[in-house]
């Protein structure tokens, strides 16, 4: 993120000392409730320079050099023991494969030590030059007992050299002290850390900020011991039924997952997570007072402050059916799960997770792996059948599906996710993720590991293995072991800015194939930037020399009391008006933990302007014009003047209203998917429409809100700015109808508001009176009377707009057609109703208007300025449409304005002069790149509508390019379910994900179909250029999520028309999971059609849910207008703007 470049605090090396002007720090990114005290005159002792060694040059144009073990003398041997005995742990928990670096002996040169299930751990000494040496021996560290999982160097004892900690599987772990000599003493006892279970790693923090380090232990699945029995107690409730409930005794191996309507699935459980506090020098288990819950297959876990109030929280990954935790700390060490009101959804099988600030906004984001497949074939082989976890798919909250997250951090409570966005939704089967500037250019890249023992996600040998044998049987176990492990490529990623990453392994040498689980980085020989370590399952470790040639810095903070290696403290530097801020969290990826030093890469910067340091307690210091290229270390001072720089950060924008009933929009269920198994989305859940007018003429707007079938329509009426329930408005009298749109104009000419509403909606068969628009008439006090003479056709609809046709002074108005009930993509037609006055309107059909098809928005202006209004309607599965009247006849002049070349899904539309040239502009929302779908003009989004199974009923077949071939979008279960001969012809999801969509359809049968494209799916303007119109898309936060309703009003009240967005939908199929990456958003316009986002936290808008509409009204005529955005199934959400 730029900023304004700061009076530089200027650093002056004299002879023998430094001298610092320390002034007042006021970091912008941290919370108003931390009281930072500023350090005012640091002794010289309290920061050393050294100059780093010399950069080295690329080798192979490759960022990285792989050293080989006989260079390094790194002869590590992974080794896995009997498969045989251990494969349903192996399979299912995979626990293995940690690797940790660290300075254990104190010569600046970073350590590593390996973890293996079988024949030990074992420790490498770093002797310079890449050369590495096992001590293991020497050192007191062997022990060929333990189950190695997770490991990492971290000062336990307080005392300034590095510990080690080794988690085990079913073994002890191991606490060894370091006695200063190269040798180390096990006292996992002694210290109250030899926990006996099912471990995978030990994460350190000072979590409540007593200057000693705490501990969270990460534990998994186990397998119950023989004889166990499954059991279950009842428990009563309000309503006299009985709960099912594990009993505690066996909760470490089942649970149950409450559904709706009691419904109740049982699922394997893990063993619980625990907490330990230090207590001088002991760990005391507090996981009873903790606040931390629950029996998961936990995989990583993560300190994260995303909150940045300097306390450490947590993100937990659990695999399968355990939901991810993001525990929020109270300061104190006790602990509240906040992931349901923070976070959208989550992986699926989450394993490693990383944080680190992606985008330079002075927040730490986080990254959270799965095993989503980077090809079409792997995909499609990896699917399975969507029915066995169907309803968990649905019902899991938050959700969670089967892909990466990146969780970009917006300084509210809320955060966005942008992983498709973002380019790294999909990276195959990753264990360990690293988020760090590989390439020193300022930017934080990615790197993951990829591989597996045993292929279980491969559905033809899970189903094989599965009908054959009984789970965890001698048979099935013979199976497992008896299968090849699966190598995959180790995937790196350049960050490029804007929420943007590029695959770059092969360029940066890091697109190793094998089975890579664990991986920590260190600066191994003292250049300043990262190099790697990966363990291997399938042969020897991978050591990466980094040759990047950018300036760099490197940073290392040292505590002043138990906390040594200053874990959980922070650092910000500002060079050249870009931020970058790092958090000191050394348990990163999976079982791995990394050499707490700070790399920050300068691009070509050879300053840094400001190096801001804020330690675990919340004392900053902060230095100014240091140069690039040393290692800076520095030691937190003893003291601090106390000196409250308490300041208190700048309201946002808007604020959410105080003073509002309780406006809810409730959406009725119905399985759209039933109707059609390949329907891509579903079409009952378009709602709410909401519209405003003064019905009760007192000057100001009172509120129609539509309700879902079968749930009243609603009128608020609006007293003062406070807006009440009419409880005889007589708009709620039919409740049967979806009410998908709404319109208020004077239908009968008497000066007063009436209003049509919309019935649309797929919840009803074709011809059903639930999808009659109506028309009520105002009695001229806002209660309503519904029109004889308002002869709409019983068809569903999707939008409506208000227009004088014929010219004869009377208001008409245009109907766009929605799909036809059932029968997606097949559209309705979009026609006008006439106004033959006193509320009479019969409906006239336009050969023009056929074009329309899946009119999602119309609009009505003068787009030419020749003082005659077009008509302008949003169009899915194509352009936005414009029609001219031209002698009283509809002309279609689409193609002449050149808006034809752009298909899209359109959503909605907004018309303003959005460049300030005296007409009008067109913007218009779509559904982004925040998705799995993925549209261009050479390889568009394709959707075929045929009979292809013979069966006397159309059926969907969405496809994708895979290259240049044509691929089906759906997988081999939900398109067998939906058309069996599919499973006849195919027989097995290889020979599915094998086959180009002609080869599983027959071109025949592709070639006949009715095809729909589009080629576009970035939010946008179109500008007008009097003659044509050119697209411009909207940054990427506006491409984050789907956006279906929009307005255009001047938010900072600068004459720049400005844009402000509502984001999400949840409608798409479970496949594809919800599309809610978005908070809703607001965009600053610069007077040319270009717009820069407002941050969330300075907006003040962020919301999570499915926001359909964002309308802009003064509601309490006050002078300015209030941002009311209505969601689908949720509250109506009214914020005021803050004076």
């Amino acid at each position: 993120m730029k900023i304004n470049n700061k009076t530089a605090l200027n650093f002056f090396p004299c002879v023998g000392c430094f001298i610092f002007l320390i002034t007042l720090f006021l970091n912008s990114c941290n919370k108003s409730k931390i009281k930072p005290n500023t350090n005012k005159a640091p002794s010289s002792k309290s920061i050393k320079f050294e100059t780093l060694t010399q950069h080295s040059s690329k080798k192979n144009n490759k960022n990285f050099e792989l050293i080989s073990n006989l260079q390094s003398g790194i002869d590590f041997k992974f080794d896995l023991g009997d498969f045989y005995s251990r494969a349903k742990e192996y399979i299912f928990a995979t626990p293995m494969g940690g690797v940790a670096t660290g300075d254990f002996n104190g010569d600046s040169l970073p350590d590593i030590y390996f973890t293996s299930p079988s024949g030990g751990n074992k420790l490498y000494k770093n002797l310079g030059n890449f050369k590495f040496t096992d001590v293991t021996k020497s050192a007191a560290l062997e022990d060929t007992s333990i189950w190695g999982t997770g490991a990492g160097f971290v000062d336990i004892d307080g005392d300034g050299d590095l510990d080690i900690y080794a988690c085990g599987y079913m073994t002890p772990n191991k606490i060894f002290i370091n006695n200063g000599d190269e040798t180390f003493t096990e006292k996992s006892k002694a210290i109250g850390l030899n926990h006996l279970g099912a471990s995978m790693n030990l994460n350190f923090a000072d979590i409540d900020g007593d200057n000693d380090l705490d501990a969270y232990l990460a534990t998994t699945t186990k397998l119950p011991p023989p004889g166990t029995k499954f059991g279950v107690n009842f428990v009563k409730q309000k309503d006299g039924s009985e709960k099912p409930v594990i009993p505690n005794e066996i909760s470490e191996y089942w649970q149950f997952i409450y559904l709706p309507n009691k419904k109740v699935h049982r699922t394997e459980a893990g063993q619980a997570d625990k907490i330990f506090i230090n207590n001088n020098g002991v760990f005391v288990d507090a996981t009873a007072q903790s606040g931390i819950k629950g029996n998961y297959f936990t995989l990583s876990a993560t300190w994260w402050d995303y909150d940045s109030d300097g306390d450490p929280d947590i993100y937990v990954s659990n695999d399968f059916t355990g939901p991810d935790m993001l525990y929020k700390n109270d300061g104190k060490g006790v602990f509240k799960n906040s992931i349901i009101s923070s976070i959208p959804h989550t992986p699926w099988f989450s394993m490693g997770s990383d944080s680190a600030d992606v985008n330079n906004d002075g927040l730490i984001d986080l990254f959270a792996t799965d095993m989503a497949a980077t090809s079409h074939y792997r995909e499609k082989v990896m699917m399975g059948n969507m029915n066995d976890m169907g309803w968990f798919l649905e019902h899991a909250n938050p959700r969670q599906y089967m892909r990466n997250a990146l969780y970009i951090n917006t300084g509210t409570d809320k955060m966005l996710e942008s992983a498709f966005l973002s380019g790294i939704a999909s990276t195959d089967w990753s264990w360990s993720p690293r988020l760090e500037d590989f390439d020193c250019d300022g930017l934080i890249d990615l790197f993951v590991t990829n591989g597996v023992i045993r292929d279980s996600m491969n559905s033809d040998l899970s189903i094989m293995a599965d009908k054959q044998f009984k789970g965890g049987s001698p048979e099935w176990r013979k199976f497992w072991t008896n299968q090849k492990m699966r190598k995959e490529r180790n995937l790196a990623f350049k960050n490029t800015g804007n929420l943007k990453f590029i695959p770059s392994g092969n360029l940066w040498g890091l697109d190793h194939e094998g089975v890579s689980l664990g991986t920590a980085t260190a600066d191994f020989d003292g250049d300043g930037d990262l190099d790697i370590v990966v363990n291997n399952a399938d042969g020897q470790p991978l050591l990466y020399k980094n040759n990047t040639t950018n300036n760099r810095i490197s940073i290392k903070l040292v505590g002043a009391k138990k906390n040594t290696q200053a874990i959980g403290s922070s650092v910000k530097i500002i060079s050249n008006g870009e931020i970058q801020f790092k958090e000191i969290n050394p348990v990163k990826g999976w079982l791995s933990s990394n050499d707490t030093t700070l790399s920050f890469g300068l691009g070509d910067n050879l300053t840094i302007d400001e190096l801001i340091v804020r330690w675990r307690n919340g004392n900053v210091q902060r230095f100014g014009s240091i140069k690039a290229n040393q290692k800076i270390t520095i030691q937190e001072p003893s003291e601090y003047n106390d000196l409250d720089n308490n300041i208190l950060s700048k309201p946002p924008l808007f604020s959410i209203s105080k003073n509002i009933d309780n406006i809810i929009h409730k959406e009725s269920t119905f399985d759209d998917f039933e109707l059609q198994p390949l329907l891509p989305n579903r079409q009952s859940i378009k709602g709410p429409s909401i519209c405003w007018g003064d019905v009760d003429n007192d000057n100001d707007n009172d509120l129609f809100i539509g309700g879902a079938a079968n749930f009243p329509s609603k009128l608020y009426i609006n007293n003062n700015g406070k807006l009440t329930l009419s409880e005889n408005s007589g708009l709620n009298i039919n409740n049967k109808p979806e009410i998908v749109s709404c319109l208020f104009f004077d239908a009968d000419s008497d000066n007063d508001l009436d209003i049509v509403i919309g019935a649309g909606s797929n919840e009803f068969s074709t011809d059903d009176p639930a999808f009659i628009d109506q028309l009520y008439l105002n009695n001229g006090d806002g209660t309503f009377t519904l029109s004889p003479d308002y002869k709409a056709p019983s068809r569903p609809t999707n939008a409506l707009s208000a227009i004088d046709i014929n010219n004869d002074e009377k208001i008409d108005i245009i109907v766009g057609g929605s799909s036809v009930a059932g029968s997606y993509p097949l559209s309705e037609k979009t026609y006008v109703m006439l106004n033959k006055g006193n509320g009479a309107f019969e409906p006239i059909y336009n050969k023009s208007l056929d074009t329309a098809k899946l009119a999602n928005e119309i609009k009505v202006n003068d787009i030419d300025n020749d003082g005659a209004d077009e008509i302008i309607i949003a169009c899915e599965w194509g352009p936005i449409r414009i029609y001219k009247n031209v002698n009283n006849a509809l002309q279609e002049i689409t193609a002449d304005l050149q808006l034809d070349t752009k298909t899209g899904w359109w959503n909605s539309i907004n018309l303003h002069d959005l460049d300030n040239d005296g007409d009008l502009d067109i913007l218009a929302t779509n559904f982004g790149h925040n998705t799995k779908y993925k549209a261009s003009t050479s390889k568009p989004e394709l959707l075929y509508y045929s009979d292809f199974d013979e069966s006397g009923k159309l059926d969907i077949v969405e496809a994708k390019y895979e290259g240049n071939d044509l691929v089906p979008r759906r997988g081999f279960s939900c398109s067998q379910l939906a058309m069996p001969f599919i499973k006849d012809k195919m027989k097995s999801f290889h020979n599915f994900a094998s086959s180009s969509l002609s080869g599983i359809y027959s071109k025949t049968s592709i070639s006949s179909a009715t095809k729909y494209e589009i080629n576009t799916l970035e939010s946008g303007v179109f500008i007008n250029e009097k003659t044509h119109f050119k697209f411009i898309k909207l940054p990427p936060e506006a491409q984050i999520a789907p956006s279906f309703g929009s307005t255009v009003t001047d938010i900072n009240e600068d004459g720049i028309a400005d844009i402000v967005l509502a984001q999400n939908f949840y409608g798409p199929q479970r496949e594809t999971g919800r599309m809610d990456g978005g908070l809703s958003l607001i965009l600053l316009g610069l007077g040319d059609c270009r717009f820069k986002s407002i941050p969330h936290k300075d907006s003040g808008i962020h919301i999570l849910g499915d926001t359909r509409e964002v309308h802009s009204i003064d509601i309490n005529n006050d002078g300015s207008d209030e941002l009311i955005f209505a969601l689908n199934n949720g509250p109506l959400m009214i914020y005021s703007k803050n004076k």
